[in-house]
């Protein structure tokens, strides 16, 4: 079940009042189909259209009716049967910016102030085609302005977020039963899809850290990278990054599992992330300043005498894995409605960290932990 025309209208009534407070007669919202960043996931927001392949551009009235322009006949189809809007075209032969003018040119004045979203990932050369061939009083920079809407989750949107969490936990579930001496890389990766797509994942952001365990973690243990072919032994500890997609909204968790006895330093290194997450935990709730929970982690780091990390312990997650990284400087204060991943991670020499995570709901008295798998270092 997709969302509703509810939440689209929800959508775009905040959106078009945004617009008309910032004074934009349009927007246009670049898509693609990669990861470049907390803007990549404006299109989905606006749209509706999870972008498989290529580039797309939407232009997105603040009065009338918005258009997809996409570049091939089987994305126009895709945004056709579960995206909103109505009038996507593909034009045979014209490149999708090239669309793009000829229809902004229809609907814009020398006097329209238009809005992209944008600048940090629309190519330069699709920047710099729009101001040449459409007459505007001014371009300005709009990402921001629907970046803004999405960090707040509406209640359909959770139950997206918290579909993707029961996935994150039943791979975590099924990896503790499937992994055996012999096991490689790759072949876990195969058992995360085997669980994932079944269940209503589209995709996953899997990477993994396998290494011994031995002489305090042969260099690069604990650093989530792409997998090969590399099978797992008896004394090896693998750190599993395991991030299903459901509906455009990401989840995120973490653990850590050793064939055999765990030796101390991973005992040890484990318990302090968890004591990290617990203080964080303490500041994770509405009204309470983002900065709380990294400064909390990184009390605990320090108090244990490790090199920290500041970047990537906390960030808000949902049609971007990141849509915010939380850091040491950031600003603001938590809602109810956004959904938080807890990153803790620490140096454990040169080139060896422990990195863990889950996944939180911040609600109207506190939060709710959308992963609910055991948090213990798993021996098998």
């Amino acid at each position: 079940m997709g969302l509703s025309t509810k939440e689209r209208d929800r959508r775009h009534a905040n959106l078009r009042e945004e617009m008309e407070r910032e004074g934009l007669d349009i927007l246009v919202v670049y898509g693609n189909s990669g990861r470049q960043g907390p803007r990549t996931g404006n299109l989905a927001y606006v749209s509706n259209f999870i972008s498989f392949s290529g580039q797309q551009i939407l232009v997105f009235p603040r009065e009338g009716e918005p258009v997809l322009f996409v570049g091939v006949e089987n994305q126009r189809i895709e945004s056709l049967r579960n995206g909103w809007i109505s009038d996507t075209r593909c034009e045979a032969m014209t490149p999708v910016p090239k669309q793009a003018c000829n229809h902004l040119n229809e609907i814009t004045s020398s006097n329209s102030r238009i809005g992209i979203s944008s600048l940090a990932i629309i190519p330069v050369a699709w920047h710099q085609q729009l101001q040449d061939q459409v007459s505007a009083k001014e371009w300005v920079e709009a990402g921001e302005l629907i970046w803004k809407l999405r960090l707040v989750q509406s209640e359909e949107e959770v139950e997206m977020s918290r579909h993707a969490a029961r996935l994150g936990d039943k791979v975590w579930d099924h990896l503790r039963d499937f992994i055996r001496e012999g096991v490689t890389e790759l072949d876990m990766r195969a058992e995360m899809d085997r669980v994932i797509i079944p269940e209503g994942g589209t995709e996953n952001f899997n990477m993994m850290g396998l290494a011994s365990m031995a002489g305090g973690g042969e260099a690069p243990w604990g650093y989530v990278i792409p997998q090969t072919d590399r099978p797992i032994k008896q004394g090896d500890a693998v750190l599993l990054e395991i991030s299903p997609r459901v509906k455009g909204y990401w989840n995120q968790i973490v653990r850590v599992l050793a064939l055999g006895e765990a030796e101390e330093w991973l005992v040890d290194a484990h318990q302090v992330v968890r004591e990290a997450r617990d203080a964080s935990l303490e500041h994770l709730g509405p009204g309470k300043p983002m900065v709380g929970m990294v400064t909390a982690m990184n009390d605990v780091f320090e108090k244990h005498g490790y090199e920290v990390w500041p970047y990537g312990l906390v960030h808000l997650t949902g049609l971007d894995l990141t849509d915010y990284m939380i850091t040491p400087v950031s600003e603001g204060e938590l809602e109810p409605g956004m959904v938080v991943t807890t990153h803790p991670m620490f140096n454990l020499g040169p080139n060896r960290q422990i990195f863990w995570g889950e996944t939180y709901l911040v609600t109207d008295s506190g939060y709710e932990p959308l992963n609910t798998s055991t948090d213990e270092l798993a021996c098998l």
